[in-house]
């Protein structure tokens, strides 16, 4: 069955859901959940419950069902999950991803200077950091109250401390949750492109579809073809990255946005049909592809997490190791 025929079925399904912003439940659930079920032992044991496990696939669907707060809150978060780049690869404030601003403000500015506004831009690059540079937060957090709690006498201290450990826990989940989200927005190749959703009104020499196959494809497509088995085939091997972490994040979009033309092609040759291992092996590529550059990240982040800065203005992990912190309770409970 051509996947035309498919579409109209299934854009039946998603115009009674609302419609989709990323790779739909599935996709992101089995994202979030397969790249908690590679960590290795050496990572924190919190994360590799099966509980954590279920727990994070549910997370990672939470950007998209913040949909409809209220117009501030949507107005600034709807326009996370994506990143407009042009046929070039370039943003439409017409720099490349290799030369982004340091920040999201100065970002907008100049595609403000371009003539237009953020909302129709994203960010999802800067949504990735941000999340990324909390689970880093969380993980220093996590790592200096274990430290602490095993060696506190005072049993009040060693109360506080237990319990902000298991707060902390379940804000580490929500937050990895949260970073897998954005992380599998990325790998769909529609987000980070002007044709996300069907070619548009673009020259059009190859004839690609204008219809709206965004949330078909990545909503009832990938629940009914894809399973959790296909991606974990497909995740790879850990890639660890030591650049700054925006070039990480960058640099890992690419492939991605290369993989848009070969999308659409795809969809016009009926790659995307019912029974077809075209479309099924492609979108498994992706899905593994999410996976993966999640679990490399959440290993990267335990990484940077042994000298990341806890409390204001004080020190890392290391330093508590060290003793170079004269009273932990200060730092953790607040000394006002």
């Amino acid at each position: 069955m051509r996947f035309k025929t498919l579409l109209a079925s299934l854009l039946i399904g998603s115009a009674l859901a609302g419609g989709a912003w990323a790779w739909g439940s599935s996709g992101h659930r089995m994202i979030g959940e397969m790249a908690l079920k590679s960590l290795p032992d050496y990572m924190p044991t919190f994360l590799r419950t099966p509980q954590a496990v279920a727990d994070v696939g549910e997370y990672a669907r939470e950007p998209d069902r913040w949909r409809g707060a209220g117009k501030v809150h949507d107005n600034d978060r709807d326009i996370a999950h994506f990143i407009d780049l042009d046929d070039d690869s370039n943003t439409l404030a017409g720099i490349s991803l290799d030369n982004l601003p340091a920040n999201r403000a100065d970002y907008e500015a100049a595609v403000r200077a371009k003539g237009i506004e953020p909302y129709k831009a994203g960010y999802l690059p800067y949504a990735t950091v941000d999340a990324y540079q909390q689970v880093v937060k969380d993980m220093a957090f996590w790592r200096v109250l274990t430290f602490v709690e095993a060696r506190e006498t005072d049993r009040a201290k060693k109360a506080w401390y237990k319990a902000d450990l298991a707060r902390r826990e379940q804000l580490t989940l929500r937050d990895i949750g949260i970073l897998a989200h954005y992380v599998g927005d990325s790998t769909n190749p529609m987000h980070l492109s002007i044709h996300y959703n069907g070619w548009g009104d673009f020259p059009n020499p190859n004839g690609f579809t204008t219809e709206k196959v965004h949330s078909p494809l990545e909503g009832a497509y990938i629940h009914d073809t894809v399973k959790e088995d296909d991606i974990k085939a497909a995740m790879g091997d850990y890639t660890p990255c030591t650049a700054p972490i925006m070039t990480c994040v960058t640099a890992r979009f690419k492939p991605s946005f290369a993989k848009l033309v070969p999308m659409y092609q795809m969809e016009k040759d009926g790659g995307f049909g019912a029974g077809d291992p075209r479309g099924k092996a492609f979108m498994v590529e992706r899905l593994g592809r999410g996976a993966g550059d999640l679990r490399d990240s959440l290993l990267d982040a335990w990484r940077d997490s042994k000298t990341m800065q806890v409390g204001y203005k004080t020190g890392s992990y290391d330093d508590f190791v060290g003793g170079r912190i004269a009273d932990p309770w200060e730092v953790l409970y607040g000394d006002d």
